[in-house]
């Protein structure tokens, strides 16, 4: 989360896609959505909670507020969310809510869905594939 953040601030746009799902990837560049804070000035970061996320771990979620200012008159505001994180091939990878996996491994339809849901994949994400 922290070298998420990093990157956000100094605009490393490849390291952001790098670190997102390889299932979600394509999709973020489509939809640019990595551009949607290009012109923020961020200003800290803190870290509110975690859940999982040690070493021997596969998921994680890290709760996080980030401060941030549109312009360098504006106002400061906060943006508070609730991240999950995967570990593949013991490199943890950002997971954007809302957003279907795309199948980049195999996995059978009663395999645990690799998003970290707990859900079996024909009932998670391969629903919205």
């Amino acid at each position: 989360m922290r070298s998420r953040y990093t990157a956000y601030t100094l605009r490393n746009i490849q390291y952001l896609i790098e670190t997102t799902h390889p299932g979600q990837q394509e999709r973020i560049i489509q939809q640019k959505i990595y551009q949607q804070s290009t012109g923020t000035l961020w200003q800290k970061l803190e870290i509110v909670d975690t859940e999982a996320g040690i070493a021997s771990d596969l998921t994680g979620i890290v709760e996080f507020k980030a401060w941030f200012k549109e312009s360098l008159s504006g106002p400061e505001k906060v943006h508070h969310e609730r991240s999950s994180f995967l570990k593949k091939e013991g490199r943890w990878y950002f997971v954007y809510p809302g957003m279907a996996l795309i199948k980049t491994e195999n996995v059978g339809r009663n395999d645990p869905c690799p998003c970290g849901s707990g859900k079996k994949y024909k009932k998670c994400c391969a629903q919205s594939n």
